[in-house]
């Protein structure tokens, strides 16, 4: 069973689907309210995706405040502030539901005594516990109790006018729509097919991270192929076989094989770029291919520009970021990666990682250490990379045990990953980094 279409609903009501739910999703934080709160927009799409992702029963005030705020694991002073933020949360999420749907969709709840939300369809199905919250507080104010029924009778009173003067003269109101919405609903109305090929770029998208996993993105790339024979003349499924089929050259020790997976890579991008020059995915899969063949400069001209297409789009944000890491520009990476960005869509593990890489080419050690050793509380995966990274920190900052110690761990559990070979190809415009990798190897 998909543990990611498991998602927490009401009982005896069909379950919305991720793609529903993730329009939800971007209404809600692209609300006036929720703009001028980056903070809790990056604490609402964090709790969605982890529920999404299957994952919703291991969400914790600890991950929070660490993903989230940047806090530390330790002590309770991150634990207190996610508290009090998910009321702010509350609070925000039920005055958007309450002055700004139009009752259609999705909604989302975050109830009291926990962060997991749960989602309901349609404004008639489900509530949230604040109901007994309101019974309190009225109860502690007769004064209130006694005018409510009066204040309702004339709320009733306006809208009989209301109707009686609207009646005829027929007001249509505007319901607000995400960008993401209005390309889905273009999508749909246009050709089904395309819509199904856009939806399967976009689930395997997410799946670009670990890049190191083989497997991983050789079942992406299925996707990606299978969207581009759905509707050849979509560009994501182009961009998308771009991207990996460059991560696997990448990858690839055998010379001959990596020469042909770069040819299929260079053919993929091309198409994506034929069929849309403007798109931001397909411009930020050609940085990347660009960036594997090791062409720094016109990589950072095509990354930078989907940069310009996207800015908070998290999967192009990642792709710049890989790319930036590729072609030697450290303050790019550090830039779309920066855990304060405001970031929408997949891309938060992959963001934790290049900003931890970032700064070990910026030789800020203390912050690489902070980046990795707060992913498993976060959910994020480790990987052999994240060990050795944090290897190569510890040695710099003179910790020579921990650096063992990480070493070891990365040896035993990872016995067959080609670290130098990796990091010859990684950091390829990079001697520094390259060589402190290399020390740290060959030192323990």
């Amino acid at each position: 069973m998909n543990q990611a279409n498991e998602l927490p609903i009401d009982q005896d009501v069909a379950p919305p689907s991720p793609e529903l739910v993730r329009q939800a999703l971007q209404s809600v934080v692209s609300s006036v309210a929720f703009q001028a709160s980056p903070r809790l927009q990056q604490f609402l799409t964090y709790v969605v995706e982890e529920t999404l992702a299957g994952r919703g029963a291991q969400i914790r005030g600890k991950a929070i405040a660490v993903e989230v705020y940047g806090r530390s694991i330790d002590g309770t002073g991150g634990r207190n502030l996610v508290r009090v933020e998910a009321r702010r949360l509350r609070r925000l999420l039920n005055e958007f539901y309450e002055d700004q749907w139009d009752g259609q969709g999705v909604r989302i709840f975050v109830d009291s005594g926990g962060y997991k939300p749960r989602f309901s369809q349609g404004r008639t199905t489900g509530c949230d516990n604040s109901n007994a919250q309101n019974s309190d507080l009225l109860g502690g104010h007769r004064r209130l109790q006694q005018v409510l029924p009066i204040g309702l009778g004339c709320l009733v009173l306006i809208a009989a006018t209301g109707f009686w003067f609207t009646r005829d003269n027929k007001v249509v109101l505007p319901t607000t729509q995400s960008i993401e919405q209005a390309e889905r609903t273009a999508l749909g109305e246009q050709s089904l097919t395309r819509l199904q090929a856009a939806n399967l770029a976009d689930q395997a998208r997410g799946m670009f991270f670990p890049v190191f996993d083989v497997k991983r993105q050789q079942i992406a790339l299925g996707m990606f192929q299978h969207a581009a024979e759905l509707d050849p003349a979509l560009s994501d499924g182009y961009a998308g076989s771009a991207q990996v089929l460059a991560t696997l050259a990448m990858l690839s020790p055998d010379e001959a094989q990596r020469d042909d997976l770069f040819s299929q890579a260079s053919e993929m991008s091309r198409k994506a770029l034929d069929l849309s020059p403007t798109d931001a995915w397909a411009n930020g899969a050609n940085g990347w291919v660009l960036a594997t063949q090791n062409n720094p400069v016109e990589a950072m001209k095509y990354a930078r520009l989907s940069v310009e297409l996207a800015p908070n789009d998290g999967h192009i944000l990642d792709l710049v970021g890989i790319t930036a890491i590729m072609a030697g520009a450290p303050e790019l990476a550090a830039e779309v990666s920066d855990p304060e960005r405001l970031r929408s869509g997949s891309g938060r593990f992959g963001a934790r990682n290049i900003w931890g890489v970032s700064q070990l080419m910026l030789e800020n050690y203390e912050k690489v250490v902070d980046a990795f050793k707060g992913a498993p509380a976060a959910g994020a995966p480790v990987s052999a990379p994240s060990l050795l990274f944090q290897a190569v920190a510890q040695d710099q900052l003179g910790h020579t045990e921990e650096a063992q110690r990480l070493v070891n761990e990365m040896r035993k559990t990872w016995p067959e990953f080609p670290s130098e070979f990796l990091a010859g190809r990684i950091f390829q415009n990079d001697d520094a980094t390259r060589q402190a990798i290399l020390d740290t190897l060959i030192r323990y």
